[in-house]
């Protein structure tokens, strides 16, 4: 008995339960759908092992057609697992799977060792179709892509006219591959070093098929066994959990810096920047003001609506906000219906205040929310560095104070005319 795969198969049912388990613990979607591809490449491993202690005949052929199929179907997997369009994620996943049939198809023929030339050359006709059809189904893909899938399978087609086949199984294989390393790169939320280690062990993967056929009759009697070609695998699955990983510690490192309704900078950022706008301002000589908005009665919004018509309406007026602050102003949400802006590089107090005009043109508009329309107003407070100020403390407090002076004045009615001088 043929047991050289049974070390893969141990490694692949590995990498299954881990993706599994990343599945459940992070939530993510990606590991979803890697989770499919591997499981398709421990099936290609089992009717491996099944084909290899098989004599030749129809069921040793049937095994080899979906060990085949499965490697193929993997590539389909994770082309699709990195691409940004994935609205329901069962339905697109099974129609890019049943655009595959006639490469899988082709497959089929090539493992029960078919001599129909038309018949490969159908088969190529449709995959170019099917394959460009969902290229095309994918608007975000570059518009490039069609005239670069019909080129491939012109490819294809001369290989399967000049009755090559395993050149064109190799061929078919690489240039999947080839893709799935361009749409992971493609597909990554930003450049990192798991991205890049993945997109190049993925290259190596869709080498392995071309260098491994035209290296054979030369390593033929150097004792390298198939499994070795297989390291490519474990480098991608390495590289897919190294990123995960990265994503993870970015997720964490984001959420300890933003305010997690509203994505704004948090009263931790926000002193940091303080600081170091400060720095600045005491370097050049300049001035830097400091803002400080609360809102009017949002209390009674969420006491009388619920929590949650208050939190639509902090998002919707953090939303308003960002649109009035300029390119290096920093907004930042302090807390409950507190949120603050730094202002560097202001010409004088005249300036500031204009600037702060701007933001406070914000509250003018109203959100819906179940039907109702909310609306809030703000008492903003201003400090100027140096003159109200000269260290962050001594700047907050000012603009507090300023914010405060503002609500009182704002609580204040004003006094008519015509009321009577007090004695």
């Amino acid at each position: 008995m043929n047991l050289s795969v049974v070390p893969d198969f141990l490694a692949i049912g590995g990498l299954v339960l881990v993706f599994a388990a990343l599945l459940r613990k992070t939530g993510q979607t990606r590991p979803r759908y890697w989770l499919v591809g591997w499981a398709m490449i421990l099936v290609h491993i089992v009717a491996q092992f099944v084909e290899r202690n098989l004599a030749a005949g129809p069921a040793a052929d049937a095994a080899l057609a979906v060990s085949l199929s499965m490697l193929l179907l993997t590539s389909v997997a994770f082309i699709w697992a990195g691409s940004d369009a994935r609205l329901a994620w069962w339905r697109d996943l099974a129609i890019t799977l049943a655009a595959a049939v006639p490469d899988v198809a082709f497959f089929v023929l090539a493992a029960y060792g078919a001599d129909a030339r038309l018949a490969y050359l159908l088969c190529t006709a449709l995959g170019m179709a099917s394959t460009a059809w969902v290229f095309r189904r994918d608007r975000r893909k570059p518009s490039w892509c069609v005239p670069i899938v019909v080129g491939i399978y012109a490819v294809q087609a001369t290989f399967a006219w000049q009755g090559a086949i395993d050149q064109a199984l190799n061929w078919m294989l690489f240039w999947h591959y080839l893709a799935v390393a361009f749409c992971f790169y493609r597909g990554a939320a930003r450049p990192s070093v798991g991205v890049a280690f993945t997109t190049l062990s993925f290259v190596a993967w869709a080498a392995v098929f071309p260098v491994a056929s035209a290296l054979e009759p030369w390593l033929a009697g150097w004792g390298i066994q198939d499994e070795a070609w297989n390291l490519p695998k474990f480098l991608v699955a390495t590289g897919m959990i190294f990123t995960l990983l990265e994503e993870q510690i970015g997720h964490a490192e984001h959420a300890s810096q933003h305010d997690a309704l509203t994505g704004l900078p948090n009263r931790r950022v926000f002193a940091n920047r303080l600081a170091q706008a400060l720095r600045r301002a005491r370097e050049s000589g300049g001035r830097m003001a400091m803002l400080v908005i609360d809102l009017n009665d949002f209390k009674r919004i969420n006491d009388t609506l619920g929590h949650a018509a208050g939190d639509a309406l902090l998002h919707f007026v953090a939303q308003r906000l960002q649109q009035g602050i300029r390119a290096g102003d920093t907004l930042a949400r302090l807390g409950g219906d507190e949120f603050a802006a730094i202002l560097p590089e202001v010409a004088d107090r005249a300036g500031a205040l204009a600037r702060a005009e701007r933001l406070a043109r914000a509250f003018d508009a109203s959100t819906e929310f179940q039907g109702l329309q909310l609306s809030i107003g703000a008492s903003i407070g201003l400090a100027l560095y140096p003159d109200d100020g000269q260290d962050e403390t001594r700047l907050y407090a000012a603009a507090d104070r300023a914010m405060y002076a503002s609500k009182v004045a704002e609580r204040t009615p004003p006094q008519s005319d015509a009321d009577p001088e007090p004695a």
